[in-house]
This record gives C-alpha cells, structure tokens and sequence, in this order.
C-alpha cells in the first residue's frame, strides 16, 4: 500500500494501493506508519511523497464516505475527517522537509496532502488535474483544503477555486501558486524532489510560523471584509442556498482563518461533518460519483462482442451539432470526416474546430503535437465517395424525416460491410427512421446534447431490430469520445427530450396563465434548473420545438392543439416572426455582443401578468421539478428506460435537473416518498394529470 525507499539521506514514499489510490482507515493508517517511522528516524532528512500509480492520489475512497453518509453521525465523520487531519498535520509539523512529487492528477484529498507537504513539483502533462473539487459533489474537503489553501495563495483566488471546485492543469496550477516547480517529464520529477531538499529547506510551512499574515489580507481588512461581502452574494445568487456543500465550505473559510491554524482544522472537519451527513451531499455523490462511475463501466454492453473496431468516422450535416460531433471525434483520434452540401457549412466547421483547439492551445490543455494531430483527423467534403470505408456514420442533418431518409440512401453504399449508421435525432423514433435504411439491426440513435463539445452525456437509442453488436460498438464509441453513456429503447421523444420538454412547456403555461416572465425564469433557477424555461426554448428554438410539434402530429395523424407549444409556436414563429436565439429574436432581446441578453419587453402585450403572491412561489417551483419527476416515472414504468441510475445521471447531465436533488428518480428520496406523493397528488387535482404518479 506504501513503498518505502531510501535515497541517502532521503526518502522516497510512494502510495501503491491494487486500483487506485485514495483515503481510506487502510491506506491513512499505512501512510501514517510509514510517516512515523521516517519522522522518528535521525538518518533521514527530507521526505518525497509520490505514487506508482498513474494517479498521485483520488482523494476519499467513495465506500468510505457512503458508510458515513449512511450513518449521518455527526460525531463519527468529524472523528473520520479528524484522523487525517492529524496525520496531514504530522506531516507538515514533523521538522523534516517534504516534496509532493505530484505524478498524474492530485484532487480534493489528494491535493489536501500536497498542500501539507512543504514543495510541490507537478509533471506538465495535459491529462493531470489539481485541485479540491469537493463542492461539485455536494461536499467540501475535509483534510485541511478550507485552511491551507487560503493561506497558501490567499482569501480570494483560494475562494473561486474552492466554491467552483476547478480542476486546473499544472500549468494552471503553477500560474495560480498551487504548486511551485514543473518538469517536462515523469522521470524528472523524483530528481527535480530531490534538488529541492538538498538546498536545506526548512520543514515547515508559513502559516506556521508566528510572524505569518495572509497574502492579500486578513479577513477583517478591508479586502477582506469586501471578498467576503461579495462571495456571500454571488454565492447565493448561484445557489439559492441549495448547496449546504459550498456554504460550509464559506464558513469554515470565513471562521478558520481568525483562529489558530490548528483551530482552523478542528472548525473544518465539524463544517465537513454538517456537509456529509445532509441529504444533498446523499443525493448528489449517489448520482454523480457512484451513479457515473458505474455508467462509465458500460453495464448494458452485451458481454459476448468483441470490442469496437471503429477507425473511420463520418458526419452528415456541418451544422451546430455535427461540427461539435466531429470535433469530439476527432480528439478522441477516430480519423473523422464531415459531409455537407455546402462549402460554406464546411468552413465554418473548420473554423469552429480550429478555434476551440486554438484556444485548447492558449490554456495548455493540448501540446503542440496533440493540437497538429486532432487538426489533422479532421477531413471536410462535399462527396459521400469520400466516406467510404467508414466504421460509423452519424448523421446530423434537421429534424426533418424525409430529409433523413435521402441522406441514408445515398451514404449506405459507403458504409463498411459491419459498419453502423446513426442518428442524432433527438425525437424521432428510431424504428421508424430505421426503416428506410434496409439496415435495421446496424442502425441505432447517438443524441447528443448542445454543446457537443462539452456536453458530457450521450443517450443511446435501441431501435426495435437494432443488434447486440450496434449496442456494444455504440458504448465502446461512447467511452471512447469521453461521454457519459445511457441506454434507452426506442419511443418518440425517448427519455431526455421527452420529460426535458415538459420543463419548458410548464414554463410556457405559467406564461399564458399570467406568470410573469421575470418570476418565471428567477423561479426556475431556484428550483435548481441551470436556465429558466424561456431562455431555454430560445437556445434550443422555439422554431425547431414547433417543427417537431408539426412532425409528431403528422406521424400520428392527431391535432396537438391542446399543447403549449402549439399556442406559442404560432404565435413566436408564425405570427412573430421571433424563432429564437439563432435569429436574435425570441423570448428574449439578444443586444451587440458584450450585452447581456434581456426579456422582450413587449412580452406583456401578448401574455398580461398577474400580481403572484409570494405564498404561491413554492408551489410555482414544485411545479417544475414534479413535473419532470412524474413524467420520469412513466418512461421507466414504460419499460423506455434501462435503469433509474440511468435516468437520475442523464437528467441531472443532458438538461441540468436540480443537481442539489440528485436526479429526476433521486429527488422522491431527497424529498421523502410520502412528501412526494402527497405533493404530486394536489398539483395533480389542481393542475391536471401531467403530475400524477402511480
């Protein structure tokens, strides 16, 4: 678990755990062994603390902390979070000098022991990421991150990275202070450790030393008094208190740094006690760590399919999305090649792949040679002669049925004898689309989500006759490209598009029903949704949502006129010629670049408001959630969805579901069963079925 090695007058500790190395009782109590043997021995004189993994250290070991969230004894995660705390400590106060060697990424407690160290040499490697991304699961670290971290590089810039949770590259890293030397390559970076302790440190940090003062100012100057003021603000601007995470992680910030340093600790590890036994850090390391972690692991791939032999990956369309595609493609290393009837559409996809990779380059998050070679898997053409031999073709054209069907026709002669073919259809059902195709079984539905680039889901789309063999080779692409795969079967509007939906048309009824748009968007947000429902249908279009309105009442033959977005299409695109944010226009006024963007002033001519009483903004907000929720249960119940685990990542990572919650199925957890269902039940006879549950 800890190797030992002796190097002179040095030596060398290296974290060794079978899979990966984290903070466990196991691993801390070796690591304190191994540190207290080094300590007491007079023969040494400086420590380098590294890893032979590929990893320097995960942070907490995630069984760890469910055992404690289980508990939810206050007393038992203070004591947990205690013990390193101690151990860190030791680390730092021995009187010996200590390097983190940092060799592959070092996050939340990872980071939280480079930071106890006295040095730390990072290797200058894109991949590796530092930092203390706590808040992002719901928690706050808990091994000294709130302490020393401001204290190190001082209250303000220690205070963005901690509430965002950053995970910065060396480069950024070393800018911000987080770590002092950088080496080129990982067989420097023992040697680089070892010219630092033969210079005679002294084995002790600032913070310790009696003539120690921040950088930038104590809490109760006048900087400090203003950093505060305005984090408070903003943090609540960005919460709506519904992160207990990030404000403990403000307290233990605010309240440590007026305290002895060891005080400070002790006030950490109780805020990190209150942080892990609260029901939004359950909800949200439930879904976003052991939810995704298990996705990640492809647990729907048919076990008897030999890996995906995808080398060559063509893209129908050059528009916003298949651009993104291809771009993600490309980085993944697949040799990629856009199709399109336009050259225009193909330089601008030039254009939108070189920039991001430019500005890969600018933050060094690609080398010089990984910036050359994903330019250089990147191939645009007008002729479909050119994808031939492709492994995977995904077609990205509109959502336009008969425009698909063209496009399969004349792209599956080139397509390799076992290739695939798929859509990014958002809505249309698969099986359907399929059958156009004479290649059922090879045909599948890959949607991603706006933008394509950064967006980390991916929903699979099973149509009726789709084949074991296009499941497993989709989930291998999945995995490949860096996506977060969910698989779902086949229906119209499948699981994202569909519940996502009813969010913005519940959006659209409050409007017609006299809400106004302000307290619309404003109350969204508090509910944890990431945009409001106007803003939303602008950025996916008003125009495109009706187009698809049009197509499903064509496809069944029925009048949707009962639908919102019937009502609102005619109007914003038929009448008002306000499509969205594409043509500037649409719920909201979209002003020259550098404005912020603002609500249509002449909305109230055609939706007059009412004055809401606040007694009714809860009820506005459950109405959000709930119906997202009850729409969500009737898909699994449906048999649409593989799993609920599926179902609470991809809402929280396809359209941003109150994270805080844990997922469109976790939230009857994080709410109570009995709360929920009663809840459900009274907007059900207030506002119809939409709400039911069964």
């Amino acid at each position: 678990m800890i190797e030992l090695i002796k190097e002179g007058e040095y030596a060398l500790l290296f974290w060794k755990m079978p899979r990966v190395n984290v903070l466990n009782p196991e691993s801390v109590g070796s690591f304190h062994e191994a540190l207290e043997a080094l300590l007491t021995d007079d023969t040494v004189k400086g420590i380098v603390i590294s890893s032979r993994n590929k990893e320097f250290l995960a942070g907490a070991d995630i069984q760890t902390l469910q055992q404690l969230m289980e508990s939810a004894d206050e007393r038992q995660i203070y004591e947990a979070s205690w013990q390193v705390q101690k151990v860190f400590l030791r680390l730092e106060s021995g009187g010996k000098p200590a390097v983190a060697a940092i060799n592959g990424s070092a996050l939340g407690g990872g980071y939280e022991l480079a930071l106890a160290c006295h040095y730390r040499v990072a290797v200058a490697a894109p991949q590796i990421e530092i930092g203390l991304p706590e808040t992002t699961l719901g928690l706050m670290p808990g091994g000294g991150g709130t302490q020393r971290l401001p204290r190190k590089i001082g209250i303000m810039p220690a205070l963005e990275l901690l509430l965002e949770g950053r995970r910065l590259n060396p480069w950024e890293a070393h800018k911000l202070g987080l770590v002092e030397v950088l080496v080129e390559k990982s067989d420097e970076l023992i040697e680089a450790s070892l010219r630092w302790l033969h210079s005679k440190p002294r084995g002790s940090n600032p913070w310790l030393e009696p003539d120690y003062s921040l950088p930038g100012g104590e809490v109760h100057s006048q900087a400090g008094r203003q950093i505060f003021s305005v984090t408070i603000a903003r943090l609540r601007e960005k919460t709506y208190g519904n992160y207990p995470g990030a404000y403990h992680c403000l307290c233990a910030v605010y309240e440590g740094l007026q305290v002895p340093f060891l005080e400070g600790l002790r006030i950490e590890s109780r805020y990190f006690a209150k942080t892990l036994s609260s029901r939004t850090a359950r909800a949200m390391v439930n879904t976003l760590f052991i939810g995704r972690n298990k996705l990640l692991e492809l647990p729907h791939r048919p076990a008897d399919i030999a890996p995906a032999a995808i080398s060559k990956v063509a893209i129908l369309g050059g528009g916003m999305m298949g651009r993104a595609i291809a771009y993600v493609c490309a980085a993944a290393g697949y040799e990629t090649w856009v199709k399109d009837i336009s050259e225009t559409v193909l330089e601008q996809a030039r254009r939108f792949s070189h920039d991001l990779v430019e500005k890969a380059l600018q933050r060094q998050r690609l080398s010089p040679q990984q910036a050359h070679q994903q330019l250089s898997n990147l191939h645009y053409t007008l002729k479909y002669e050119d994808l031939s031999g492709a492994d995977l073709v995904i077609e990205a054209v509109f959502e336009d049925r008969h425009l698909k069907a063209s496009v399969y026709q004349e792209v599956i002669p080139f397509i390799h004898p076992e290739g695939i073919l798929a859509s990014n259809t958002s809505t249309l059902p698969i099986s359907s689309l399929a059958e156009s195709t004479g290649i059922a079984p090879r045909f599948i539905g890959l949607h991603f989500f706006s933008p394509a680039e950064r967006m980390p889901l991916l929903e699979i789309i099973m149509g009726k006759d789709t084949s074991p063999h296009t499941l497993a080779w989709s989930l291998d692409f999945a995995k490949k490209i860096g996506k977060v795969p969910i698989v779902v079967r086949d229906s119209r509007g499948f699981f994202t598009s569909r519940v996502f939906g009813t969010y913005v048309r519940e959006g659209f009824r409050m409007l017609m029903e006299g809400v106004p748009a302000a307290l619309i968007e404003n109350l969204a947000r508090q509910a944890g949704m990431p945009v409001g429902p106007l803003a939303l249908a602008d950025e996916v279009s008003i125009s495109l949502m009706y187009d698809i309105l049009r197509q499903t009442e064509a496809d069944l033959g029925v009048s949707l006129s009962d639908d919102p977005v019937s009502y609102i299409g005619k109007l914003f695109v038929e009448e008002l010629g306000r499509p969205g944010k594409k043509a500037q226009a649409g719920f909201y006024e979209y002003p020259s670049q550098g404005q912020r963007k603002y609500l249509w002033p002449r909305l109230k001519e055609y939706f007059p408001s009412r004055t809401v009483p606040t007694s009714e903004y809860s009820e506005l907000i459950d109405r959000f959630l709930y119906v997202q929720v009850a729409e969500s249960l009737r898909i699994y119940q449906e048999g649409i969805l593989q799993s609920k685990t599926d179902g609470n990542v991809g809402s929280i990572l396809g359209w941003g579901f109150a994270p805080f919650t844990g997922g469109v199925f976790h939230f009857i957890e994080w709410t109570g069963e009995k709360t929920f269902r009663e809840r459900a039940k009274f907007l059900a006879d207030k506002y119809g079925p939409r709400f039911l549950v069964v």
